[in-house]
């Protein structure tokens, strides 16, 4: 695997991952996908349950307080051509939507698509992504963002890969005019590979600077982030466990009315997920959430567990 190939994943498996929890409004798994085959073309589709603990919308903290299932079905399809040994190019397009047993208000429809390019250079490699994803929530339309990423990386040896990103975030609520606005941010994130590209851990820091429409919503932000991957032999196919950590914290710099105070949040995320063949094209995917959200102002101060089942077709 090349050098741009191999960060064109890992950036999109992080990026899109982001972008894909804010757009929905739902944390979400980050998932560098290694692999190669012989078709430009890729896609994977799976089903499942989901059950919520909590079922919430955190971008407008909105928390229920109660449980409740849900259908789940996720797509995605990408069509990345070989357009050198030094290059790459990818167009992608993926889609989610949740349908809960009883909160219809709280289901979910995002669709994020996607450009991808980078080259690489011999010292270090450059990058940019654009990217567009549109949400619905009970039916009606919620969210749109714009983002784009401009991108530095490297790998040092075998097993380091050092990758720098900017990226600027333009966000519209539709019908909540208030949270409308746009970011600034830059991450950095350190790729340890071990046994190949079987294993890794990654750790990674972010700093983002939010400017809404409402002052009360302006804030700046620090996230910390760790992961652990390690793919294990299981039949004709490899099987998949990941785990993973994230802390991220919110200064507010205007006073919250509804608290007459600034607003601080601090927010605490956990991840693990197992993938396991089935068989050539076929998987099941198991995944589990914990969210523990705290803040000063009380509809953002909750805790959140996600439990989630799917069966999928990749090819």
């Amino acid at each position: 695997m090349t050098m741009s190939r191999t960060s064109r994943l890992l950036a999109a498996g992080a990026v899109s991952a982001l972008t894909i929890a804010t757009a929905a409004a739902a944390p979400a798994p980050e998932k560098p996908e290694l692999r190669e085959g012989p078709s430009a073309f890729s896609a994977e589709f799976s089903a499942g349950v989901e059950y919520d603990d909590n079922v919430s919308v955190i971008d407008i903290d909105n928390n229920t307080g109660t449980d409740d299932f849900a259908a789940v079905f996720d797509g995605e399809v990408e069509f990345a051509p070989d357009i050198g040994d030094d290059s790459s190019f990818a167009l992608g397009y993926s889609f989610s939507q949740s349908l809960y047993e009883t909160f219809d208000d709280f289901n979910l429809q995002s669709h994020l698509a996607s450009v991808d390019a980078s080259h690489d250079l011999g010292i270090f490699e450059i990058g940019g992504a654009y990217r567009f994803a549109h949400s619905r929530l009970g039916g009606s339309p919620f969210l749109t963002l714009h983002q784009f990423s401009p991108s530095l990386s490297r790998f040092f040896g075998e097993s380091l890969y050092l990758r720098g990103e900017y990226t600027y975030t333009d966000r519209n609520f539709i019908g909540r005019i208030d949270r409308d606005g746009d970011s600034h941010a830059g991450a950095g994130d350190a790729y340890f590979f071990m046994n190949g590209a079987k294993t890794y851990i990654a750790l990674g820091y972010r700093w983002e600077k939010e400017d809404a429409v409402d002052p009360q919503f302006d804030f700046q932000g620090d996230t910390l982030r760790a992961r652990f991957s390690q793919r294990f032999p299981l039949g004709a196919r490899d099987g998949h466990f990941r785990i993973g950590y994230r802390y991220e914290n919110r200064d507010y710099s205007s006073i919250t009315p509804s608290i007459s105070a600034l607003r601080e949040d601090k927010r605490h995320r956990f991840n693990a997920e197992i993938e396991v063949p089935l068989g050539k094209a076929l998987f099941t995917r198991l995944n589990a959430e914990y969210g523990d959200f705290q803040s000063n102002l009380p509809a953002a101060d909750f805790n959140q567990t996600v439990v989630s089942a799917r069966i999928g077709l990749r090819f």
